[in-house]
């Protein structure tokens, strides 16, 4: 520290601070960063890296600042801004800096930093069960959840875009091992303390009562409130938390979001793409959040299907929304950068054109009666429209202070100094003229430049013209160069003008936001109101677009005409649609069949249907009577989870144990092979065990696709089990899948056919035809299992309870999971 120059001080001061992040520190035109900071910029900036005083040394210029801080968020690094707080002209001494902004990947608001989709900061501490809170900074939304186990907190991490998570220290080693690829951050105890006060003073409110949040969540919620304005050094611009609750909502698992394909992930085709036709950010970013919480409130749900009804059956109002939201921009950041004083003149732009459409949505939805609620609900503001008219050149600069986004005629005192400023040059010029007129020195040029200002130059050969008021300041080979008090005076004026232009213009600017920021919280209603017009317009434009129906709801009746996939039949010609039919009484179906036959399609759609219908959607189908679902289970396809050393089958009972353990009579259980990842005999015993404790002790909808035909038996024991299958044409070239789905077994599998197919050479298929043979005639699996005797179909019938220790791997308790 001896060594150093007093500013190299100044950083390392301010570095001490903020060990765990990249300073940027800003000198002039550039942010340098230095020592180990710069050679890590260095490497992912690709810049060049040099020295200072030994120091590695690597800088990026100011005005590209965001596009290299995206960079480094994206690869996961902590970024603190360090600014200039004083004009270094005016300074005594060295330029007072500090920190105005830390940037980590769950805290960004910046526009170009963020894409369309939520982006989501949590906080994780741990008492009795796992106390979450997590925010969008960019929008503002909040919201509290707890989990029982952290596979619960890792699953819905998995599903939510969480970017970022920040945790108490004795938590932090698990998350770290469960979530290798986030960005997780421990926080010292000092955030957890005070969290009371902290949540009052955040939502300027003296009882917190209403939020009704326990105290393990108002702690995690506190430590997130430190941990925002810690980063964002500013005052919050938060909603009040919203408790995410399963009373309202059905829990969808990661295993369920990705076997039925519902959102972006590694299957590529999802139900997400093919809905979303909305026309907003806001509108796209709702659609999600449906999608991965179906309602469980009939009532709820029949409020959205009316409106999507009513937009279905009224064309003409329909296209002209839409036409409408085509205009809209995402007014929820625009209001946020608004609120932590980081907004754009092109947002308060985007923000009038917005709400000047407005008034063009309410008009149409007046014309129809089934809209007045939203017609109540949405406001126009058209003071603020006239004041942003009045106020922003319609394509105004992207910085603030240069004279071009105040306009005309709102302040006659800008526009004096910004006249002149502007009108320099021609004044320069008739300046100019005047002095050859009056010299008669035709040649005579004035200018400018940085280090003498502005200059009457004379060529060296009519210096003896020059006038005995010029004043000399400058010889150059060919030329002189004078200065006089008129133009010393105009260089003045000049000066004072563009200091003068941008001083006034960033007041004005300033005070133009205060007097909005008047009116943010009932812009941002309207704005969720005009996302949900936007979700909902899109479900019966895609319905019409598509075919959808209304779906009815019953309690018990689950009745679907020439049901379809919604994502599957987009993508094939000729979708074959199939029939659902299940009650009270009918409640389980065993399917069998061969590969490539349309079973995994069957059980998807059926998925994908709940779920449509829950979110107020119409669904692929010629009609629809569904019972609601408190939540969907899915276990489907074969996979190991290398991370945690699961083996394929260990993988599969867990998902099977999670089943059993959660699921109710009013779930719905979607079964895509069960047992196949161990013997055959082991995993025929585990699926008919699993099946009979699903039909006899939860007794909840159930569609098992399996290849095990001994499970079809199941049916003879209870008369609410009924065989499925798929019908399959052979002929002399092979067979041909009708994915029809019919009452009935497979009489095989198939699976050489299949084999075949898929471009198995001819030698190898022959050769599987021969050991086939061979195995069936030998199998005893016929005699031992697939056929039973009488009496004991009557015996298994019979067993209302599960056996003490028939299912030990799922932790069964007094007959209980």
């Amino acid at each position: 520290m001896k060594n150093l120059t007093p500013m190299m001080k100044q950083y390392m001061d301010i570095k001490k601070n903020y060990e765990d992040a990249i300073v940027l520190f800003r000198l002039g035109d550039f942010y340098e960063a230095f020592f180990e900071d710069a050679e890590i910029i260095s490497k992912v900036l690709n810049i060049v890296l040099t020295k200072r005083q030994n120091a590695p040394m690597a800088g990026i210029p100011h005005h590209a600042l965001d596009n290299y801080l995206k960079k480094l968020v994206d690869s996961g690094y902590k970024v603190a801004i360090c600014e200039q707080m004083e004009d270094p002209s005016q300074a005594k001494g060295i330029v007072r800096r500090e920190v105005t902004r830390v940037i980590t990947p769950g805290t960004l608001i910046e526009e170009d930093l963020l894409s369309s989709e939520n982006n989501y900061l949590m906080a994780v501490a741990f008492r009795e069960n796992f106390n979450t809170a997590f925010v969008d900074v960019s929008t503002g939304e909040l919201f509290v959840k707890d989990f029982e186990t952290i596979n619960d907190l890792i699953d819905f991490v998995s599903i939510v875009n969480i970017s970022q998570i920040i945790c108490e220290e004795n938590i932090f080693e698990e998350l770290k091992d469960n979530l290798p690829n986030k960005f997780i951050e421990k926080l010292d105890d000092w955030y957890f303390e005070g969290f009371e006060d902290k949540v009052k003073e955040t939502f300027k409110i003296v009882s917190i009562d209403h939020f009704e949040l326990s105290n393990g969540q108002l702690r995690v919620l506190g430590a997130l409130l430190k941990y925002l304005e810690y980063t964002l050094m500013s005052n919050l611009a938060l909603e009040e938390p919203k408790k995410l609750e399963e009373s309202k909502w059905m829990i969808l698992d990661s295993k369920t979001v990705d076997n039925l394909s519902l959102i972006p992930g590694e299957k590529g085709k999802n139900l997400y793409d093919i809905l979303n036709k909305t026309k907003t950010a806001m509108g796209s970013r709702l659609l999600k959040k449906w999608i991965l919480q179906p309602l469980k409130v009939k009532k709820d749900i029949i409020e959205r299907q009316e409106i999507v009804d009513a937009f279905f059956n009224d064309r003409l109002l329909l296209n002209e929304i839409r036409e409408y939201l085509n205009g809209i921009f995402d007014v929820e950041r625009i209001l946020t950068r608004l609120q932590y004083g980081k907004v754009s003149p092109k947002d308060l732009i985007s923000l009038k054109n917005t709400l000047y459409i407005i008034p063009n949505i309410l008009e149409a939805l007046k014309t129809n009666e089934k809209f007045s609620k939203y017609v109540q609900e949405i406001e126009e503001f058209p003071e603020v429209v006239e004041l942003l008219e009045r106020a922003l050149y319609e394509d105004p600069s992207s910085t603030v202070g240069d004279g071009n986004v105040i306009k005309d005629g709102y302040s006659p005192e800008l526009d004096d100094y910004r006249n002149f400023l502007f009108h320099s040059e021609d004044k320069l010029k008739e300046f100019e003229r005047e002095e050859r007129e009056r010299t008669n020195i035709q040649k005579l040029k004035v200018g400018f430049n940085q280090v003498f200002g502005y200059y009457i130059e004379v060529p060296k050969g009519q210096v003896k013209n020059v006038p005995d008021y010029y004043i000399r300041k400058q010889t150059l080979v060919n030329s002189e160069r004078y200065i006089t008090q008129k133009l010393k005076e105009f260089e003045e004026k000049i000066m004072s003008a563009r200091e003068k232009v941008e001083i006034l213009e960033k007041a004005l600017f300033d005070e133009l936001t205060k007097m909005i920021l008047k009116y943010v919280n009932d812009i941002k209603k309207t704005a969720e109101k005009i996302a949900e017009l936007d979700v909902l317009s899109t479900f019966a434009y895609v319905s019409q677009l598509y075919g959808y129906v209304k779906p009815e709801f019953d309690d018990e009746k689950f009745i679907v005409k020439e049901a379809r996939h919604a994502v599957v039949e987009r993508y094939v010609s000729n979708f074959v649609p199939n029939d659902i039919y299940m009650d009270s009484l009918r409640r389980m179906y065993i399917i069998t069949g061969p590969n490539m036959s349309g079973k995994s399609t069957y059980i998807r759609q059926v998925g994908l249907i709940a779920v449509m219908a829950q979110i107020g959607c119409f669904v692929p189908a010629k009609n629809a009577k569904l019972p609601i679902f408190d939540r969907i289970f899915t276990r489907m396809g074969a996979r190991d989870d290398i991370s945690t050393g699961k083996s394929t089958f260990l993988v599969e009972m867990s998902e099977v144990a999670l089943i059993l353990s959660k699921a109710t009579k009013d779930s719905l259980v979607l079964l895509d092979e069960v047992g196949r990842g161990t013997s055959t005999f082991d995993g025929i015993s585990i699926a008919w065990a699993m099946s009979e404790y699903i039909y006899n002790e939860i007794k909840c909808k159930t569609i098992f696709a399996t290849h095990f035909t001994e499970l079809t038996e199941l049916s003879d024991v209870y008369n609410g089990i009924k065989n499925l299958t798929i019908e399959v044409e052979e002929t002399n070239d092979g067979i041909v899948f009708l994915h029809k789905v019919v009452d009935g077994v497979a009489d095989r599998s198939y699976g050489i056919e299949v084999a075949k197919i898929a471009g198995v050479p001819d030698g190898v298929v022959e050769r599987a035809k021969e050991i086939l043979e061979v195995i069936t005639k030998k199998s005893e699996l016929e005699k031992k299992v697939r056929v039973l005797k009488e009496g004991q179909l009557r015996q298994i019938k019979s067993r209302k309870k599960v056996a003490e220790g028939q299912l030990t791997i799922f932790e069964v308790k007094n007959g209980e999971f």
